[in-house]
């Protein structure tokens, strides 16, 4: 699959993703908290990447729906490193071990219709980019899933 790499600024994708979850994000009564002002710029292709991040948050609304209130995901932009690097965390219900080393696996899901290929799929974008995608989780406190991807150097 081709990839229509550009200079694109992280914040910017991450705020569409946001947008195309609006109605997600407000039906679940859920809280976007945006701990940044700008985003670094990264090569990339601006609607895979955004397909990534309205995968997690998609997937932390969901991890959400069992919290009775005060539901939350928290983004965060950093660069460092040569390095950009977007987290997104949820307050949701969390994930065991076992199923944290398992989510980025095709058709592997904890959802009653999920087709288990968002992760794997989004995984699978993030590396084109030569980055990671990492999650790390705790049972009754939440997710986080960071995307770090390769900041261009001089010139680019």
């Amino acid at each position: 699959e081709a990839y229509a790499m550009d200079l694109v600024n992280v914040a910017t994708v991450v705020a569409s993703a946001l947008t195309q979850m609006r109605a997600k994000l407000d039906a679940a009564s859920v809280g976007v908290s945006r701990n940044y002002i700008a985003g670094p710029m990264v090569r990339a292709d601006a609607e895979k990447l955004r397909q990534v991040f309205a995968n997690v948050l998609d997937n932390a609304i969901d991890a959400l729906a069992a919290i009775p209130e005060g539901r939350r995901i928290d983004c965060f932009i950093e660069n460092g490193g040569n390095r950009a690097s977007v987290r997104l965390r949820d307050n949701g219900c969390g994930m065991d071990s076992d199923d944290l080393v398992r989510i980025f696996n095709p058709f592997f899901t904890t959802k009653e219709k999920g087709t288990g290929l968002g992760m794997a799929i989004s995984r699978k974008i993030v590396e084109a980019h030569g980055g990671t995608l990492a999650a790390t989780s705790t049972v009754g406190q939440g997710s986080e899933f960071t995307i770090t991807l390769p900041l261009p150097g001089p010139g680019a």
